[in-house]
């Protein structure tokens, strides 16, 4: 019993004596990924619990384990933790249960005016408030949402367990983003467990390094109309990285003080299918995974540019927790 009691202490022990040093990183930054070492990310020794396995398994040997550094006089060394199967070949944060209950997809008509699509993402911020991108609005009438759908998984299929609420013409924030309001409130009854209102991150949320990613529904650029949704992990850069990017939107106030984010996609493995990942064009949410494993929104895709661009440049992101933001949808 005592044996058994004192195996992990003598493992991370041995860990700590045996990873070779190398350059620091942050805590959950990826490391790995070479034919030497599998795919992984920053984590303290106490908190890795692939690492075991893959060493018993043979898979590595313990003197090979990466290091991260220190990062923490309190805590120690990190090591490359080793993903699993599941979280190499899938995107999204390494520690992520995420439904997107609180994401909208918005419903348009299609090229020919004969039908009806649903693309864009939005995010509920109260019963009767979305929040988006202003890259869904429209001139036209005839360009302008219709209706959102909320509770759905996949905006190119009709389930009978989604939700849909006429809109009324959205209200414009600096060309950057809107505010679209239900003709009819949620109810209590279609507050539940697959359509819940956002949970918007408190600026202490943003301190230090923060695991940043975005959250949306995906695009089939044929059929021009969304899919299933997606998460993407997303490496947080100084606003001058961002100084590149294509704008043909004239947005105010872009790349000022606190005003928006400058992030670039972490590039992860994955099947090629026929629906994208349109970070900027179709929409998405910027979302903080905290360290307890829940998460809080901080921030929509901005809308420079109309093209799905699904490389790993950097991009920005409209910060949603300024008090000029806050303002815009709070006098609603």
């Amino acid at each position: 019993m005592i044996v058994i009691r004192l195996f992990p202490f003598i493992f991370a022990l041995t860990l700590v004596m045996t990873v070779p040093r190398t350059l620091a990183y942050k805590e959950f930054d990826t490391c790995g990924g070479d034919r030497e070492y599998p795919l992984g990310v920053c984590r303290y020794t106490d908190d890795c619990c692939t690492i075991k396995r893959y060493v018993m398994q043979k898979k590595i040997n313990i003197k090979d384990v990466s290091s991260c550094g220190y990062d923490s006089p309190f805590k120690g060394k990190m090591i490359c933790c080793p993903k699993t199967d599941t979280q190499r070949t899938t995107s999204g944060p390494p520690i992520l249960r995420f439904t997107g209950s609180h994401l909208v997809t918005m419903r348009y008509l299609t090229e020919h005016r004969d039908d009806f699509s649903y693309r864009f993402t939005g995010v509920l911020l109260s019963s009767s408030l979305v929040l988006a991108s202003k890259q869904c609005d429209a001139e036209d009438d005839e360009g302008l949402p219709s209706k959102v759908k909320l509770g759905s998984q996949d905006a190119g299929v009709n389930d009978k367990s989604d939700i849909e609420i006429y809109v009324d013409r959205p209200t414009s924030y600096k060309n950057d983003l809107v505010l679209i309001k239900l003709r009819t409130r949620l109810n209590r009854t279609q507050l539940s467990e697959n359509v819940t209102i956002a949970n918007l991150c408190h600026p202490y949320d943003l301190l230090g390094h923060p695991q940043f990613f975005a959250a949306g529904y995906s695009y089939n650029t044929q059929k021009n109309e969304g899919c299933k949704k997606y998460t993407m992990e997303l490496e947080n850069l100084n606003l001058n990285e961002c100084k590149n990017v294509k704008v043909t939107r004239q947005i105010e106030d872009l790349a000022t003080d606190q005003s928006h984010f400058c992030l670039r996609p972490i590039p992860t493995f994955e099947m090629k299918n026929e629906c994208s990942k349109c970070l900027t064009a179709t929409s998405s949410v910027l979302h903080v995974q905290r360290r307890d494993g829940s998460q809080c929104v901080a921030g929509i895709a901005t809308p420079t540019n109309d093209e799905c661009i699904e490389d790993e440049s950097p991009l920005y992101f409209t910060n949603i927790l300024t008090k000029s933001v806050s303002d815009f949808f709070n006098g609603e």
